[in-house]
């Protein structure tokens, strides 16, 4: 039985509107919860009442055996009483059982649950895609995990993300959509947005497609409207904002690569996660090189066929790895 069903029917108890079957349920969950147990009989043995000891004893025990014969109908507890003993007994009893009902739902309540997350991940070279419950849409970059638990959308829209993903979120003003990665959240209604934020890299990156959202950072928020990119330095936790066309950002769900004024270092390291290769610099000076332009990212071959054309690069394969070299013929047209 689960934390928000014992809590229900303990509010119904309270109020007298307790079927025999959820009651019936109920002594069966505290029957079979042997902390719980303990706990009812220091509550009772505890109590402030007057009524005397033995008589508590035979309480427990009456209560004990309602617990055990619930499941049958045998619900009442008679202790061999009579007359104004009786009646005081009897309520002396409702004076103890009704903080315990109150003191039983406090301890389930703040019982530790066990929380299950759910991962959806793409490895290297692969991508994703999930529909989450509150119907927003997740597609998932290569070497990329989202992590949410299973009570998503029911008091709250959160997850954490490592590595890269384009978020179509559907719009909900009583529950905000936030994602965390690392040290940054960001928070949105209803919006569509990229985020990249892999562990190996030296920025986290949000750009803004529609709608408005909220980069919050350990030291300011940073509120973002379209076409807005922000870029947050892990190191020096500083925040720089540029407007951008942001299909920019969002095209390797199509398998397209658009980069302006970009290293080649970086744009390798793009394609090689990608595409789950290994991939070289013979030369470091050609890593420093930059390129503006859009790649057809379909396969790594097609990638760097693309760049060769637009930058003074050549390249070969050795053993499952690709060597970059730097073209001597054409270095002169890019320096």
């Amino acid at each position: 039985m689960d934390k928000d069903k014992c809590l229900d029917i303990f509010e119904r108890y309270i109020l007298k509107q307790a079927s025999t079957e959820d009651v019936a349920s109920l002594c069966s969950f505290i029957n079979n919860d042997p902390h719980l147990n303990k706990w009812l009989e220091n509550q009772i043995m505890s109590s402030s009442s007057e009524v005397d000891v033995d008589v508590k004893m035979r309480m427990l025990d009456n209560i004990r055996s309602q617990v055990e014969y619930s499941i049958e109908g045998e619900m009442e507890i008679s202790p061999n009483l009579s007359g104004r003993r009786y009646i005081r007994w009897v309520a002396n009893i409702a004076a103890i059982l009704l903080p315990i009902a109150i003191l039983v739902g406090v301890y389930i309540y703040n019982k530790p649950q066990k929380i299950d997350y759910l991962t959806v991940s793409a490895g290297l070279g692969e991508k994703a895609s999930i529909n989450l419950p509150d119907g927003s849409k997740v597609a998932i970059n290569s070497e990329s995990e989202i992590i949410y638990n299973t009570s998503y959308n029911k008091n709250d829209r959160f997850l954490k993300l490592r590595g890269e993903a384009y978020f179509d979120v559907e719009s909900d003003q009583y529950k905000p959509f936030i994602v965390e990665c690392g040290d940054i959240k960001v928070k949105v209604l209803g919006t569509t947005f990229g985020i990249s934020a892999y562990d190996n890299d030296n920025t986290i990156s949000v750009v803004l497609n529609t709608g408005n959202v909220e980069l919050i950072t350990p030291s300011e928020t940073v509120t973002m409207k379209p076409n807005d990119r922000v870029v947050y330095d892990k190191s020096t936790k500083i925040t720089n904002k540029e407007q951008v066309d942001a299909k920019d950002y969002i095209e390797w769900r199509q398998n397209r690569l658009r980069f302006q004024s970009e290293t080649l270092e970086n744009i390798i390291r793009v394609i090689s996660r990608m595409h789950n290769i290994d991939i070289s610099f013979m030369d470091a000076q050609l890593a420093k090189q930059k390129f503006t332009g859009t790649i057809d990212n379909t396969s790594v071959q097609s990638a760097l066929k693309a760049l060769s054309l637009t930058a003074p690069i050549s390249y070969e394969v050795k053993d499952s790895v690709i060597f970059l070299y730097e073209n001597k013929e054409q270095v002169q047209h890019f320096r």
